[in-house]
């Protein structure tokens, strides 16, 4: 047989190792099923492509990227260290719909969507605790930094003791790779994920996806569970423009620390929302007394041993972290580099430049939007001081300007920043220079209609 799979009676076999058992649970893409591992003889839990995605016709384009998309979820989840966070056992990552899937750690609990559907009511003190792991977790996989970007009571396990794991990061974005060499694994104008639980810059794509679009769906998640439902309800506009219905008219027994919190995680605007997940977290502690702030991640030098590694070596190692996607270690090694090379010959303030450009960029992924953008505008004011107009590094730190201004809201500085770029790529060779002219005519497009911010 071609596929990894058997049937012995009514039983589906992967491999001649893990039985397919109960299916616990469908999505848009795959099926997760509890399993059986015939060789360690324990429970699992194994994920796999909806059979409905096998292609019936020779059209293979759609097929060929859900295998592209498990994959990469393979690999996000294989590098998670995390209690809330599922472990990956195995994987087989074929050619084929049928033959690719994973096997993971088989969660026991119900999904919050479950408990809510069954009448769930929950104490103030428990969503508190709910959003407390949530927290940590959200915490582990942005220093990576991963983006789940499907959030939603379905996605998050409730063990019978209370211990919350997260799961599907079918959709998550991931910086692996660096953005100037990312597939592009979605298909103009399709929208990830569930309405009711996305944030603005999810619907209309003009912005960046980063930490804080993670934090708006833990508000929704909280709103729902302190409220009985979702701020919205599948409707785009008022997900765009509206603001929800203030939590004290629902719960007027709410505490104004955590109605704070849930209101500043809705906030239209990334900006508006809180820095990260810790610094939710050390919010929320305030309402448990006794109880410690989480201590902060001890960030690493890539160097090791009793003195620092010669500047090549770090500056290698600094390229993998960034190309690995490890921007919180990627960030310190960059900023040290660029200290060090500043002020040295010509080759060597070529290579500070390109540090304080990348390390704009991990903190752009890293969701530290405004400080990313006054490294971006420094860079740009000097570079262009000393380089043509056409110069790649000067281009591409002008291109951050602008999507960082869109994003931040700044519209008249965005269209005046990305006007001036857009004439100056077109008397460029576009064979060169497509994509940044594609990029800066959607940004504009998207101002002229009003959309972005």
């Amino acid at each position: 047989m071609t596929s990894v799979d058997r049937d012995i009676g009514a039983l589906v076999v992967l491999d001649d190792r893990y039985e397919l058992r109960t299916r616990l649970g469908t999505g848009a893409m795959g099926q997760v099923w509890q399993a059986y591992d015939r060789e360690l003889r324990r429970p699992v839990a194994v994920k796999r492509i909806h059979p409905h995605h096998v292609p019936i016709t020779g059209d293979r384009t759609a097929a060929d990227e859900l295998v592209e998309r498990f994959r990469r979820e393979a690999r996000i989840v294989a590098g998670f260290r995390h209690p809330g966070l599922p472990v990956l056992y195995d994987a087989h990552l074929g050619n084929e719909v049928k033959d690719v899937y994973m096997v993971m750690e088989h969660v026991l609990g119900d999904t919050l969507e479950c408990m809510l559907r069954n009448g769930l009511r929950l104490t103030e003190a428990q969503v508190v605790d709910i959003a407390l792991q949530l927290c940590d977790i959200l915490a582990h996989t942005h220093a990576l930094p991963v983006i789940h970007r499907d959030l939603k009571p379905a996605n998050i396990m409730v063990s019978p003791t209370g211990r919350i794991t997260v799961i599907d990061f079918g959709v998550a974005a991931t910086f692996k790779g660096a953005a100037r060499t990312r597939q592009r694994l979605t298909r103009h104008g399709q929208v990830l994920g569930t309405v009711g639980y996305l944030a603005p810059e999810q619907l209309v794509q003009s912005g960046l996806i980063v930490p804080q679009t993670d934090l708006y769906a833990m508000g929704c998640i909280l709103y729902e569970l302190l409220t009985g439902e979702p701020p919205f309800i599948d409707e785009l506009n008022a997900v765009l423009h509206d603001p929800p219905v203030p939590l004290a008219m629902l719960r007027p027994d709410v505490h104004p620390a955590l109605e704070a919190v849930v209101t500043q995680a809705l906030a239209k605007r990334q900006d508006e929302r809180p820095p990260s997940a810790r610094a939710v977290q050390d919010r929320l502690l305030t309402l448990r007394p006794g109880a410690e702030p989480a201590p902060a991640t001890l960030v690493q030098s890539p160097g090791h041993g009793s003195g620092p590694a010669p500047i090549p070596e770090r500056f290698g190692r600094a390229q993998d972290l960034f190309d690995d996607g490890d921007l919180g270690r990627a960030l310190p090694a960059y900023t040290a580099l660029a200290v060090e090379f500043a002020g040295a010959d010509p080759q060597q303030a070529d290579q500070a430049a390109q540090c304080r450009a990348r390390a704009a960029q991990c903190r752009m992924g890293l969701g530290h939007l405004h400080e990313a953008l006054e490294q971006f505008r420094d860079l740009v004011d000097e570079l262009a001081s000393v380089r043509p107009s056409s110069d790649p590094l000067l281009l591409e730190a002008r291109l951050h300007t602008g999507t960082l201004l869109v994003t931040l809201g700044d519209h008249g500085a965005a269209t005046n920043e990305l006007t001036d770029l857009h004439q100056l790529l077109l008397s460029l060779p576009r064979e060169h220079y497509r994509h940044e002219l594609t990029v800066v005519t959607h940004h504009l497009n998207r101002i002229r209609r009003g959309y972005a911010g």
